[in-house]
């Protein structure tokens, strides 16, 4: 009987430390519902100033080619952070694309909205992945701190 006891014990223990460790998510991982006025990007700047990003709204309708889309960024800062935050494209940009995101200090309140513009030249959909962070601050190595999405002009 004892050896049943300990075999289950053996058994049970393992499995209730995985089931507890596997409950535990952080903040980028949680599901939020989505309302159609929410901004395309929210960001979230957490106590230590490191940025993450995800897409939280849906993409503005396309704008007519050589005019930039004003994409709204909601800015979600638990660190009262008032760095400058700074926008670029990842990697190489692509042909007819360019960004404009005016890295003013922010103003350490817990909710703001930016804007970030993007222009494309060509129509057609191009690949774009934008990179946040805040102004001497080193940027999130995993990568949290990017979004990614396929943007277009017509």
């Amino acid at each position: 009987m004892r050896a049943a006891v300990v075999l289950a014990a053996a058994w049970v223990i393992p499995t209730l430390t995985c089931a507890e460790e596997s409950g535990h998510t952080h903040d980028h991982h949680k599901m939020e519902a989505v309302s159609p006025t929410d901004p395309p990007i929210k960001i979230t700047i957490n106590p230590e100033a490191r940025v993450s990003a995800v897409m939280a709204g849906a993409l503005p309708a396309a704008a007519p080619c050589g005019t930039p889309t004003e994409l709204p960024v909601k800015i979600v800062n638990q660190g009262f952070v008032t760095a400058q935050l700074e926008a670029e494209i990842v990697g190489e940009a692509p042909a007819g694309v360019s960004l404009t995101f005016h890295p003013e200090l922010l103003k350490g309140t817990p909710e703001e909205i930016r804007k970030l513009h993007i222009t494309l030249t060509k129509p057609g959909p191009t690949d774009i992945t934008v990179a946040f962070k805040a102004r001497n601050e080193i940027p999130d190595l995993g990568g949290r701190n990017r979004v990614h999405f396929l943007l277009q002009c017509k």
